[in-house]
């Protein structure tokens, strides 16, 4: 493999490197670093989603609800007792270890939201550590990374490889500070779902590392993906041959209801929800989540703390013209004649 980016997430950046802002494409010695903030957006949502039970009105509904009934529980034969809010406190100082009941109750609260927060915060971090298997990796890139690692410069220029290399390439973009990597978008092609008359891509991951992530990045990550969803259009009609002149692109993403970030991106530029679902995995919607002791699924935990992985669609506002070899070849002709 070609010695690769060191990228480490929890170390601050380079304070004496130039302080620019450039785009830079996938390169094989960036592969590590692609992957590394591709998963990192999934550790993120992980305390995001955290963050959003604890705070859930349900888990502060729930919350209230358990302390007023162990309040009335613990102490309510000392409000019957007192005749006024004086003697009230008088016997509540000197009952002090009544307090000691209150302990199996938060334990119990804890616990039951410690754990619906588990059943989700795990399933993202099982995505995040997947990324590094083969199959997640052609999911996300639709190409081999660990091939593409390892390719070296000279096979650049070799013709057999060149069009793997250049595609690969093409595929994945960063925004580099500091000679580091910040934010990565790849945008993949969609070719089931791809007709004559209209083409789909996919925006397959959209990250900005976590201090960076109110900077207002995500929007030039966006116009890159829509750059490169015209290019694989473009392409697209090229290596299907297609006599069109034509062609609608419509690009494909997927956010959390939990991240307000990328919810709030996407729905500010135009794309459309086509549907919720409570599948987290986007790469493997079909796999089977855990459940608690078989009772209460992933999917109902979800649900009942309103997180769903919203699928988006846009329509780009203009199309590819496209024009057949051939047939411009003939007009030309036509032209002299």
């Amino acid at each position: 493999m070609v010695e690769q980016t060191d990228l480490n997430l929890h170390e601050p950046l380079d304070k004496d490197a130039e302080s620019t802002i450039r785009r830079v494409p996938l390169q094989p010695l960036l592969a590590t670093a692609a992957l590394t903030l591709h998963g990192d957006y999934y550790r993120q949502l992980q305390s995001i989603s955290n963050s959003h039970i604890v705070w859930h009105p349900v888990a502060r509904t729930f919350v209230l609800s358990i302390l007023t009934a162990a309040l009335f529980y613990v102490y309510g034969d000392l409000f019957s007792m007192s005749d006024s809010v004086g003697e009230f406190i008088h016997l509540f100082k000197n009952n002090k270890f009544l307090l000691t009941k209150f302990f199996p109750v938060l334990l119990f609260i804890a616990g039951t939201l410690g754990t619906a927060s588990f059943m989700i915060t795990d399933e993202f971090r099982l995505i995040s550590d997947g990324l590094a298997t083969e199959k997640y990796m052609l999911k996300l890139f639709r190409f081999p990374l660990k091939v593409y690692a390892n390719a070296e410069e000279k096979d650049f220029s070799t013709k057999s490889a060149l069009p793997f290399l250049s595609s690969a390439s093409h595929s994945t973009d960063f925004i580099e500070y500091r000679g580091s990597p910040i934010a990565v978008v790849t945008v993949i092609p969609v070719p089931d779902a791809s007709t004559n008359d209209v083409f789909y891509a996919k925006i397959s991951g959209l990250h900005v590392r976590k201090v960076y992530r109110e900077s207002g990045l995500q929007e030039e990550l966006l116009m890159i993906a829509k750059e490169k969803a015209r290019e694989l259009c473009t392409r697209y009609v090229k290596d299907m041959n297609l006599k069109t002149s034509n062609i609608k692109i419509i690009i494909q993403a997927d956010a959390y209801t939990c991240d307000k970030v990328l919810t709030k991106l996407f729905e500010s530029n135009g794309f459309h929800e086509i549907k919720r679902s409570t599948a987290i995995d986007p790469f493997f919607p079909e796999k089977k989540t855990e459940s608690l002791l078989n009772i209460m699924s992933v999917g109902t935990v979800m649900k009942f703390f309103g997180i769903f992985r919203v699928s988006y669609e846009l329509e780009l506002d203009n199309t590819i013209e496209v024009v057949h070899e051939k047939e411009s070849k003939k007009q030309v002709r036509k032209r002299k004649n």
